[in-house]
């Protein structure tokens, strides 16, 4: 037989196929009916868990305990499929409502009976006991098939009474708690009810679970986060097909945020009047009527079969599409501090994604030293961030003080000194800041007379530096709180008079963001410590944007003062930028990088001006260099 007669019967088979196809599909239409195909999806179930604050501040924050009643609107308008418990927490928990398979009217009165035993009557704020037993709840009664999440409505941080106890709850809610909600598919939603909420806390166990934080200032503003985050939970499905026939919605008043409201506003616009068609049945001309999908059903396959037959007589072997490149890696080099490797290579740069040393020649980085194991250790970098790992060394590797156990990989932070056997190198990322050991803390705003209330300073007033020196105080009352290094760092480098020499540079800069609208920065040397003193020309909550817009993030800014000439030329060990804004409330925050090798460094991150991509990097989601505050 001919490659022409075989092509030929290629494409005679191609034709019946595809004959045969548009009949099966014409058919297939006519008998389902159009109506099934326009079935809309229904949406997934929702399991809900509420964990309120029971602590007695709550009364303060809530006196008329709108919470409870905003909670008793929002479930009476709850969906059907939706299932809510609520735990309530002070020093320990109480499981007030759990979540059960019932009718939805009997769940909600249940739930709203609940709601009366709320008092804001808790001596303490036992915030990682409530999240466990909502997290229990969902584990043992949730639906599997349900969008499952916590509504967690705080107005304070966590307080056992016992700071030790606290740090350790702290870390046991951000790791061990928000990896299991993750794994479960449990999503947490926070709620902060006035300034002096956690929200680094709240931001951590939602941006870790998927969920989101809100900052909440008075309690029937919760009302809007409730409808914000159910419609998170149940978003818009795709559109479906219009069906033959419809039924026209209730009337009644719109829920703002709920999937199906209509905008404020805004009403519906008319719909034309549907002709009755029984169902299952199929009309027999116009759109969706039998002439109509016979047609559909032949023509459809028959212009697929002639595209099939062109690319077989035309096809041309297409190049095969290129992956994407993988992303460059960060530049990293090492310091030879011994100069083992002689004056010709004190820096080694790390190019390749997995390095080896050692004393054998085919080592990437060869050290041809006795005490040096033949293949003694690797640095490796994944996702960006670079590991070193001792691949069981006869004398050890140390990273800092610590001698490394044999392949355990330990993440590097730039200015990290490594140690193999006794030879000494500084692991380096040039462009960024040495992080690691860092404590996140956010700003501190200036106090009023009243319990809980703020101030804004008069910048012509006379009081205006001696406020600016109170708000510091204030602040380093944050340093004192997380133990003795940090209470000597504070007492050693911020002294009065230090206070004092910033206050004054502080002053003069904010009268001129506020003349001109822009940050301004002076510099100040105290012995071996560099103090940046700047203003900020935004509000706090957009200081993050506003860092990333001006000099691509907060780290780069701290990058661009550290390889200032000045800095350069004053050669001081540490960096400490205090930066002072008005939003309306007069605050401060403190940032301190050391830049030289010590002993116990004081490692300290402006939180509030980290964008996402910084906080990635800054390694927010905990290993055995970093932790968060």
């Amino acid at each position: 037989m001919t490659a022409g007669s075989l092509a030929s019967n290629g494409a005679r088979r191609v034709w019946a196929l595809g004959l045969w196809a548009g009949l099966l599909i014409a058919i297939q239409l006519i008998m389902a009916g159009v109506p099934a195909l326009a079935q809309p999806v229904p949406a997934p179930p929702v399991d809900l868990i509420f964990v309120i604050d029971n602590s007695g501040s709550m009364r303060k924050n809530d006196p008329e305990f709108i919470t409870g009643k905003v909670l008793e609107s929002f479930v009476r308008h709850l969906p059907d499929q939706a299932r809510v418990g609520m735990v309530l927490f002070d020093q320990s928990s109480r499981l007030l409502e759990p979540l059960a398979l019932r009718p939805p009217g009997e769940a909600q009165e249940r739930f709203v009976a609940a709601l009366a035993k709320i008092d804001y009557k808790g001596r303490y704020t036992n915030s990682a006991v409530g999240i466990e037993r909502a997290l229990y709840e969902l584990k043992v009664n949730g639906r599997t098939e349900a969008r499952r999440g916590i509504v967690f409505i705080t107005d304070g941080i966590v307080d056992t009474g016992n700071a030790r106890k606290d740090q350790e709850l702290n870390q046991w809610l951000k790791q061990d708690l928000t990896a299991e909600c993750k794994s479960l598919g449990v999503r947490i939603f926070g709620i902060a009810l006035t300034e002096a909420a956690d929200f680094i806390l709240i931001q951590a166990l939602a941006t870790r679970t998927g969920g989101e934080y809100y900052r909440t200032y008075t309690a029937p503003e919760i009302s809007t986060v409730l409808d914000n985050i159910l419609s998170r939970l149940t978003p818009p499905l795709d559109a479906a097909p219009t069906p033959v026939a419809s039924i026209a919605p209730a009337s009644g008043p719109a829920v703002p945020g709920r999937p199906g409201a209509a905008a404020a506003g805004q009403s519906a616009p008319p719909q034309p009047a549907a002709t009755s068609v029984p169902v299952g049945q199929v009309p027999a001309t116009g759109p969706g009527g039998l002439w109509y999908f016979l047609t559909l059903g032949l023509v459809v396959p028959l212009i697929a079969a002639a595209i099939v037959l062109t690319m077989i007589a035309y096809r041309r072997k297409a190049a095969a599409p290129s992956a994407p490149a993988p992303p460059k890696q960060p530049e990293a080099h090492l310091e030879d501090l011994d100069g083992i490797l002689g004056q010709g290579t004190p820096v080694i740069e790390i190019l390749k994604p997995r390095t080896t040393i050692g004393r054998d020649a085919r080592n990437d980085i060869a050290i041809p030293k006795p005490t040096i194991s033949s293949f003694h250790a690797t640095i490796e970098c994944k996702n960006m961030v670079f590991y070193l790992e001792d691949q069981r060394s006869t004398n050890g590797t140390r990273l800092n003080d610590r001698k490394l156990d044999a392949n355990m990989p330990v993440r590097l932070k730039s200015g990290d000194r490594i140690t193999l056997a006794t030879f000494a190198f500084k692991f380096v990322l040039p462009d960024q800041i040495p992080f690691g050991e860092t404590m996140m803390v956010s700003m501190t705003a200036l106090e009023g007379p009243e319990s809980g209330s703020t101030m804004i300073i008069d910048l012509n007033g006379d009081e205006g530096e001696r406020g600016l020196i109170t708000c510091m105080q204030s602040h380093l009352l944050q340093l004192h709180a997380m133990g003795p290094k940090y209470r000597v760092f504070a007492g050693k480098y911020f002294s009065y008079d230090t206070l004092a020499l910033i206050a004054a540079k502080a002053h003069q800069n904010l009268k001129k963001t506020e003349e001109g609208g822009d940050q301004y920065c002076a510099p100040i040397v105290q012995g071996k410590s560099f103090y940046l003193v700047c203003s900020l020309p935004v509000a706090i909550s957009g200081a993050a944007d506003w860092y990333a817009a001006r000099y691509g993030g907060f780290t780069h800014f701290i990058m661009k003062w550290i390889k200032s000439p000045a800095y350069q030329a004053a050669q001081c060990d540490r960096l400490c930028v205090v930066t002072f804004g008005q939003d309306p409330a007069t605050w401060v925050s403190l940032t301190i990088v050391p830049t030289h090798q010590e002993p116990e460094p004081v490692e300290i991150m402006s939180v509030d001006f980290l964008n996402e991509a910084e906080k990635a990097m800054l390694a927010l989601d905990f290993d055995r260099h970093g932790r968060v505050m």
